[in-house]
């Protein structure tokens, strides 16, 4: 899904491709839950906007995953 660039609706991600970091991050975070890489990816793009990034890096999937109650991972 993430090499097809698939986002949820509504959200919308920098055109640059994805760091490799930056994807097994998400896969690690998230562990295949969908309803978990949706939430997330929302909150990537809200970290994005808020800091004015142009790259999703596994910096900005880290400090997306701090924001979410999710549990330990």
């Amino acid at each position: 899904m993430l090499e097809r660039r698939w986002t949820p609706p509504g959200v919308r991600l920098p055109d640059h491709p994805l760091e490799s970091e930056a994807v097994a991050a998400i896969i690690r975070i998230t562990g295949g839950n969908f309803r978990l890489l949706n939430r997330l990816l929302t909150q990537i793009e809200r970290t994005i906007e808020i800091n004015a990034l142009q790259q999703v890096t596994k910096t900005v999937v880290e400090a997306a995953r701090e924001n979410l109650v999710i549990g330990q991972t």
